[in-house]
């Protein structure tokens, strides 16, 4: 029990009263309930820079904002470098004369993100440092959502470096070295962008995993559309890379990658590459007008399935690499389907599979691919020739008569 003691007023005798612990404890609550209430009423506050304004400098507007504050810019051009390093909403909006360029005057990097979770968009970001990091936007952090910006004149558009878990998203990236690039960076999304005319590579990835890489285009870059270097069980599927100067998409120490529904056309010398890479999986791509369609050097173990290989000079080139696995390809109107060099390599399934030919009847043999100038003979209207494909490099035992969309394979049932 607690005591308190309060004055009699109609004497000098002071009276003795209890309070219980009972009471006490609902105050304590109470009072608490008060402070929790006071604080949710605490909203983000919202910050417009102008460049009509005095005050129009964004990096002022960072360094008064708080945690979870939202600024957002109007068109200009404001001639400085910003650090963001609270977790924020910045939002550049065109308000007539196009989105607000954040011009780094070719020091340094323009935008650095040194914390997690920050929204970075709509923004021309352009003219940073000349060193290979300085970039337009450089990510040192995880969790942040960077869409629907420009990036133009810097060394690299978009860098990414030890960052996880991003998002980056409808960027267009022109005239850099590189349009995007991510280092030892993990777990990202790489989505919808637009990569041309850069003086090295489209998009760059070195040393990183797990990423998706879906619905890129790399257009005219002076080197590459995409690199994979040291990239590894990562997603890359419906990019577009056309008329790169010396190749599409290009893998190199790569290992273990799903290589799925892209579209590499119209390059003066690669299409596809595998360079020292193995365990990947090429799987209904299209390799059209190329020198070479799919490139192979020193590259074993990889499966090349359901692709269309056509106009190239070189449907397949093959240099030193051995035990892939090449099947159910449609090989169309190629100078040469292909040309192997040192390399042994497997033209059909070593096994039988189910499947079904031309949706009707079901069968099982050792699918290979199709070639458009084999002549034999179906015997048994299964879709597999009873001649084998062979020439100088190569021998399919099992040729198809038909076009690879003729074909489903059924998958083998699997029990516990």
């Amino acid at each position: 029990m607690i005591f308190r003691y309060d004055i009699n007023l109609k004497g000098t005798i002071r009276k003795e009263k209890r309070i219980s612990l009972r009471g006490i404890r609902c105050f304590c609550i109470l009072a608490f309930l008060a402070v929790l209430l006071v604080s949710n009423t605490i909203t983000a506050s919202t910050y417009i820079v102008s460049a009509k304004s005095d005050d129009y400098s964004i990096q002022s507007a960072i360094n008064k904002a708080r945690e979870g504050d939202r600024i957002i810019v109007k068109s200009g051009t404001y001639p400085e470098r910003l650090n963001i390093t609270k977790k924020l909403i910045i939002i550049g909006v065109d308000t007539g004369e196009g989105l607000p360029v954040v011009d780094a005057s070719e020091k340094r990097s323009a935008i650095t993100l040194f914390v997690d979770g920050i929204w970075l968009e709509g923004f021309t970001i352009a003219n940073s440092g000349s060193s290979w990091q300085d970039s337009g936007i450089k990510v040192f952090s995880d969790n942040n959502l960077i869409r629907r910006n420009v990036l133009n004149n810097n060394s690299y558009g978009i860098y990414l470096r030890d960052s996880a878990n991003n998002k980056i998203e409808s960027n267009t990236a022109k005239g850099n070295d590189v349009g995007i690039a991510l280092q030892s960076s993990n777990d990202n999304m790489i989505l919808n962008n637009f990569a041309a005319n850069n003086s090295f590579a489209g998009f760059f990835f070195g040393n990183s995993r797990n990423n998706t890489i879906r619905n890129n285009t790399g257009q005219t870059n002076a080197w590459v559309g995409f690199l994979f270097n040291d990239t590894e069980n990562s997603s890359i599927q419906g990019n577009t890379a056309t008329g790169n100067a010396n190749a599409g998409i290009w893998l190199l120490n790569s290992r273990c990658n799903q290589i799925k529904e892209n579209n590499v056309s119209n390059g003066p010398i690669f299409g596809f590459v595998l360079d020292a890479s193995i365990n990947n999986t090429l799987s209904g791509n299209t390799a059209y007008r190329n020198l070479d369609g799919i490139s192979m050097d020193i590259s074993s173990s990889n499966i090349i399935i359901g692709n269309n290989v056509s106009s190239n000079m070189f449907g397949i080139y093959l240099d030193r690499s051995n035990m892939n696995l090449i099947y159910l390809n449609n090989f169309l109107g190629n100078g040469r389907h292909v040309y192997s060099y040192n390399s042994s390599n497997q033209w059909n399934l070593d096994k039988s599979c189910n499947y079904l030919y031309k949706s009707m009847m079901r069968y099982s043999d050792h699918i290979g691919n199709y070639w458009d100038e084999y002549e034999g003979i179906d015997e048994y209207e299964s879709g597999i020739g009873k001649i084998v494909y062979c020439n100088q490099f190569i021998m399919d035992r099992s040729p198809l008569v038909s076009r690879k969309e003729f074909y489903q394979i059924i998958p083998a049932l699997s029990f516990p």
